[in-house]
């Protein structure tokens, strides 16, 4: 009678392999929120780069001066500028207006704004020039966030 019963069986079918597709919902949603955040990130580094574009023309362009005058770095210094903030408040700003507009106001580079008129007016001055420069390349690194705070209502320096 067991015997019998056991011819009977049938033999066992093993299942086929689990397949890749169609994913499991968890799986695509996973996938979707990974993808918006590639694309996110990848978009914020574009803008990043678009808009530092004139940090780094002007900083390249200021080592490569030899033995640059008031007016070469003012020029560099005001080009980033109109590439950060409307050509109205730019301008018209020059001598003193423009050193205040750059920062210059602040302690360690009150000495500037004193000798703005040897800076700007008179003929080149070695270590003035030096230190002026250093402060424009200074400025240049930090332009694109002091504009970013005038847009949002802050002050600008």
């Amino acid at each position: 009678m067991q015997q019998a019963s056991l011819e009977q069986l049938n033999d066992i079918v093993e299942p086929g392999a689990a397949s890749f597709w169609p994913p499991a919902w968890p799986v695509i949603v996973i996938s979707i929120i990974l993808l918006a955040l590639v694309l996110g990130l990848l978009w914020w580094l574009h803008a990043r780069y678009r808009i530092r574009r004139p940090q780094r023309l002007a900083l390249a362009k200021l080592r490569q001066l030899q033995q640059p005058s008031a007016s070469d770095v003012t020029l560099l210094c005001k080009r980033v500028a109109l590439a950060y903030y409307p050509r109205q408040q730019i301008a018209a700003l020059s001598g003193e207006d423009w050193l205040r507009f750059m920062g210059a106001n602040a302690q360690q580079h009150n000495d500037l704004l004193q000798q703005c008129d040897a800076l700007f007016y008179k003929p080149a001055q070695g270590e003035l020039i030096s230190r002026y420069q250093q402060f424009a390349e200074q400025w240049i690194r930090h332009a694109h966030r002091h504009a970013r705070q005038a847009r949002k209502g802050g002050r600008h320096v």
